[in-house]
């Protein structure tokens, strides 16, 4: 008899399991800069009053200038959250950086030594730009550049309120060292929840990933377990049992049937579906459990008990569970109970259930006293039984009383 070689390939393959969607931290980027972004635009309207109340402090050139840096500042940080990409949200985020301190620094050069006189209590800015410091550093915290963020906090800050200084005062004296101080602490306490956020969204991400790592080691060793069962499987209910049916002299037509079926199924013990239908109804599982039964001997008796009304079909592994013990019980039964006992096989199919009771009058046996472990049994029945969703058994014999075996499976 030819045997064909099994594939190379695994038999089962472990789920490749991924973050979906956004991580805490590209929503944080996302969400952030499109609020940095938005800022820059309300801070150009909230300092619509000043900018022509100060236009005579510096060169024509400027004003229009220093508009246009902050409208595109924030116009860039919003294009990053509405094309949801924060990648580009550093880089932006530099950018809108130096375009700030350039727009400041060029001030210097183009302030023309005037100052404009403010009353007494007067919160108006004098440069109008000096308002936003802040944002570029905050959106390069969100960016994950913090070195870079609190360095152009500090430098910003300075030139702003140095700006601001030489504009009401016409020189920088010690209250603009008072003013960048505080300028910088209160900007600093920005950056500070910001980077709190940041740090919050990396931890989200780190637990997110460690849950999906462990998720994925899990499916790893349930599917590593279920090709172990599959394998003990295979082992106990057709090698084994295969053997133990063996009689000296020439094998039955029946008896040869069973070797190639066993030597098929070595032949593809890595494929689930091999010689199986995805799907049976209550009929063809109750004729499966005939065709079982007659497979191992003429001396038991089966009864299907359907539902008429049952239209349902069953999972191949829920079926197939259930035909395995049922057999398990069967070879138990011509092992065991005499030659002089005789065994039913009861097998009630409806829509929400599945039950197969297995009784037989033989020699019967103490369940107390059965070894711990026995294979038969702890595996081929309660073992078989215990390893599909909504399965269950139970084994009832005394000696002298024969045996009952009740197998019950129930939709969940």
């Amino acid at each position: 008899m030819t045997r064909t070689a099994p594939q190379a390939e695994p038999r089962l393959r472990v789920p490749q399991l991924r973050p979906t969607g956004r991580t805490a931290s590209e929503t944080l980027q996302t969400v952030g800069a499109g609020m940095v972004g938005g800022g820059y635009l309300f801070y150009v309207f909230a300092a619509a009053g000043s900018l022509t109340a100060f236009g005579d402090l510096v060169d024509p050139w400027w004003l229009p200038l220093s508009i246009v840096s902050v409208v595109a500042s924030g116009l860039a940080l919003i294009a990053v959250a509405v094309a949801a990409r924060p990648d580009l949200l550093g880089r932006v985020a530099i950018g809108c950086a130096v375009a700030y301190l350039l727009i400041i620094g060029s001030w210097f050069v183009a302030w023309n030594d005037r100052t404009v006189e403010l009353d007494s209590g007067s919160q108006t800015i004098v440069v109008w730009i000096s308002m936003l410091p802040e944002l570029a550093s905050i959106s390069l915290m969100i960016g994950r550049r913090p070195v870079l963020a609190v360095a152009n906090l500090i430098v910003a800050v300075a030139l702003s309120e140095a700006t601001s200084a030489l504009a009401w005062t016409g020189q920088v004296d010690y209250r603009f060292w008072t003013q960048a101080f505080w300028s910088i602490a209160f900007g600093g306490v920005y950056l500070m929840m910001t980077a709190a956020a940041v740090i919050f969204a990396q931890r989200l991400d780190t637990a997110r990933a460690a849950t999906i790592t462990t998720a994925r080691d899990r499916a790893n060793e349930d599917l590593h377990d279920v090709d172990r069962r599959r394998l003990d499987a295979l082992v106990h209910d057709r090698i084994i049992a295969f053997l133990l049916a063996l009689r000296p002299g020439d094998p039955e037509p029946s008896l040869r049937a069973a070797a190639s079926g066993v030597i098929d199924e070595l032949d593809h013990w890595w494929d689930p579906t091999a010689g199986q239908s995805d799907l049976l109804d209550g009929r063809e599982f109750i004729q499966r459990i005939r065709t079982t039964a007659a497979s191992l001997g003429d001396a038991v008796t089966v009864r299907g008990d359907l539902d008429p009304n049952s239209a349902a079909q069953f999972d191949a592994e829920v079926t197939q569970a259930l035909l395995d013990a049922t057999a398990e019980a069967i070879r138990n039964f011509y092992r065991h109970a005499g030659s002089d006992a005789s065994c039913v096989v009861i097998a009630a199919v409806s829509d929400a259930a599945i039950a197969v009771t297995i009784a037989d009058d033989g020699a019967g046996f103490d369940p107390s006293a059965t070894r711990a472990g026995r294979l038969g049994l702890s595996f081929g029945i309660t073992g078989r039984m215990a390893s599909i969703r909504g399965g269950s058994s139970s084994i009832v014999s005394a000696s002298g009383h024969g045996t009952r075996v009740r197998l019950q499976w129930e939709r969940q």
